[in-house]
């Protein structure tokens, strides 16, 4: 009896061993270990299928970055808790970036074998999450319908067949040669289109980063032209207001003979010298001017 007990239990520590060997083999995680990372708990469920994300802080967004494909899926959750299953996700390494209020925090994910693919599972990998990691109440507020699960028939068709008459014969043959027999077509199956879970109609985070440096640019340079136009315009203003400065009022100058009666200081009156008085005129008593 010992010894088929000590049997017993090898046989159940064999089975407890490759159980969870085969679990590691599904997927492993390489957690954020660094103190920024304390506030996320990150771990995998039992069957290594659902990865799950707990953060004490809101998280905003996740982003899985494909190493193989070189592409990436964004997704906005507004959820302190995520659970991801991972059977949307192919063999090979990804990274996720959890964004949150204040910081974001990677992890890596590397994908060993397929997981198998549940009946009722979702094939949209947002949706999935969502319906996942969402409450039933929060749900509805987003928009997000309830599942209709579909429900089989178990109502057996009866065996006995149905008896046909004379009458019933009769009536079906005439309506078959009058009615002219017409000719189907064969249908042609549409092919369908494989469904890709990597979106590429959505923006990475490097593509949105560039666009806002973008828009901001834009912005600069039309203040900046806005500012030149106003400086050219007070430049322009100062040049008119010192021309009319410069140009002044006009003023009327008349010529007069020498007097000394006359003001001097008279800018309007241009006075004769006495050179040219006395070499045109002569003197009171008809004498000429002598120097």
């Amino acid at each position: 009896m010992e010894r088929f007990k000590t049997l017993y239990l090898l046989i159940f520590a064999l089975l407890i061993s490759l159980t969870s060997y085969s679990q590691e083999e599904l997927t492993s995680i390489q957690k954020n270990v660094n103190r920024e990372a304390n506030g996320l708990e990150q771990h995998l469920n039992a069957t290594r299928d659902t990865l799950t994300l707990k953060s004490d802080l809101v998280i905003l967004r996740v982003t899985f970055l494909s190493h193989s494909e070189k592409d990436s899926e964004i997704i906005d959750v507004g959820n302190n808790e995520i659970k991801i299953p991972l059977y949307h996700f192919k063999k090979g390494r990804y990274t996720i970036a959890v964004y949150r209020e204040d910081k974001i925090i990677a992890l890596g994910v590397k994908r060993i074998n397929d997981i198998p693919v549940p009946e009722d599972a979702i094939a949209d990998l947002e949706e999935s999450i969502l319906r996942s990691s969402l409450s039933a109440e929060e749900q509805l507020n987003r928009n997000i319908k309830p599942l209709v699960k579909k429900t089989r028939n178990t109502r057996l068709a009866s065996t006995k067949p149905k008896v046909k008459t004379k009458k019933r014969v009769e009536k079906t043959k005439r309506v078959a040669a009058a009615k002219p027999k017409r000719v189907l077509k064969p249908k042609t199956k549409r092919k369908q289109k494989k469904k890709r879970y990597t979106s590429s109609n959505k923006k990475t985070g490097f593509a949105l980063a560039a666009e806002r440096e973008a828009a901001t640019a834009k912005k600069k340079a039309i203040t900046k032209v806005i500012e030149k136009e106003n400086k050219e315009e007070e430049v322009n203003a100062a040049i008119a207001s010192n021309n009319e400065q410069e140009v002044g009022t006009l003023i009327t100058v008349t010529k007069v003979t020498y007097n000394l009666s006359q003001r001097r200081n008279n800018k309007s009156i241009q006075k004769q010298s006495r050179e040219d008085y006395r070499a045109n005129n002569l003197r009171p008593n008809g004498t000429p001017y002598q120097d």
